[in-house]
């Protein structure tokens, strides 16, 4: 299932299974949460895969053996036993389901013309031709009656599921996803802190650190691993629910301490943290956050880690690598990466915003 935090379909899969243990007959309150919350955890202790993407989390799913069963848009299940063969049994709740509705409408300070011109497309793409290719091709629901739903749409109208009924519920419930009804995150951060990185670069990644230990969730475990021409420390840190500010300020410290020297040993680097993690993929999220500027010099070549990668038991190569582009990193070598471990590349070569180091960071969180 998506991180309900980040995605629409995580957080409308978290909606149903909160009104279905709980009984609710009527939209979520802070009662029927909290009476759900033992089957909540029950459930939940059985997730062994989150993303921040259902596109994502349908090609890992695909990918995983380890994982019998998937929580996603009606679409995505479907196109998954059409063009991947995958065998699914879709199953609709009987209770309800959450619709994703996304209206097509222009900005506030949008221009008369720019209005025309999206109501001119809103005309378009409600059109009974239109519906009818977009249903085929993408196994979506029309949105107008004239168009027929596709063959593996089951025809019949699902009830519709309110959603939280205030503000206050839906933020309680995500929150008690967060710390204490999934499983636990355990990463490790491996850092280029080679001589490259001196200067503005290094001042970057350690503010992008220091703005993610604000996101750390409770009982979290984060490994920092920074590397020049060899690793150069191994620092583990966990988010105690006790005591949840000291882990964070521990990696704070940490990340304040970081220096650039040394060559780019990227590939010894990441089997280092692949060891690190060691068999115990089951107890937590595992992942790893390979942020690099440059391109591998030192260590092991590509190929070398690759057969290293290999000759992992399965139950150890489930554990992706999400490579950040950073810089003047090599971005083929770091799909590679992504492509071999079943991870994904992020982008943190912009300023600021969206496609920058802290936006890439943020944006992994929905992977861990």
């Amino acid at each position: 299932m998506t991180d309900p935090s980040r995605s629409n379909s995580g957080f409308s899969a978290l909606i149903s299974i909160a009104s279905g243990l709980s009984g609710a007959q009527a939209a979520l309150t802070d009662a029927d949460v909290r009476r759900a919350g033992p089957k909540l955890r029950e459930f939940f202790a059985g997730q062994r895969l989150t993303s921040g993407s259902s596109g994502w989390l349908a090609s890992a799913y695909a990918r995983r053996s380890t994982v019998d069963a998937l929580i996603n848009y009606e679409s995505v299940l479907l196109s998954l036993n059409r063009d991947n063969d995958a065998g699914l049994t879709v199953i609709r709740p009987r209770d309800g389901v959450v619709t994703a509705d996304y209206p097509l409408s222009a900005l506030t300070g949008a221009t008369p013309e720019a209005r025309d011109a999206v109501r001119t497309l809103t005309e378009h793409f409600r059109s009974t031709a239109v519906q009818r290719e977009i249903t085929a091709r993408t196994l979506r629901r029309p949105v107008v009656a004239a168009a027929r739903p596709a063959d593996p749409l089951a025809p019949e109208q699902r009830r519709e599921l309110p959603f939280p009924g205030t503000r206050s519920v839906a933020d309680g419930l995500l929150s008690s996803y967060e710390h204490r009804l999934r499983r636990p995150s355990r990463t490790v951060y491996v850092l280029d802190t080679s001589g490259s990185m001196k200067g503005r670069r290094l001042a970057q990644l350690k503010s992008a650190l220091n703005g993610l230990t604000g996101d750390f969730r409770e009982r979290e475990q984060v490994t920092l691993l920074p590397f020049g021409s060899a690793v150069k420390q191994v620092r583990t840190h966990t988010v105690d629910p006790a005591d949840p500010k000291a882990g964070p300020a521990a990696i704070r410290a940490d990340a304040a301490a970081l220096s650039a020297e040394g060559d780019t040993a990227i590939y010894s680097s990441l089997a280092a943290a692949y060891d690190h993690l060691g068999p115990d993929t089951e107890s937590a999220f595992t992942s790893i956050v390979l942020m690099t500027d440059g391109e591998n010099t030192a260590g092991r070549s590509a190929a070398e880690f690759e057969a290293f990668y290999r000759a992992l038991p399965e139950a150890r190569r489930v554990t992706p690598v999400f490579p950040i582009a950073f810089g003047d990193s090599d971005r083929s070598e770091l799909e590679a990466i992504a492509a071999l471990t079943g991870g994904r590349l992020f982008d943190g070569t912009k300023e600021e915003g969206p496609g920058s180091l802290d936006g890439a960071f943020e944006e992994i969180r929905g992977y861990q």
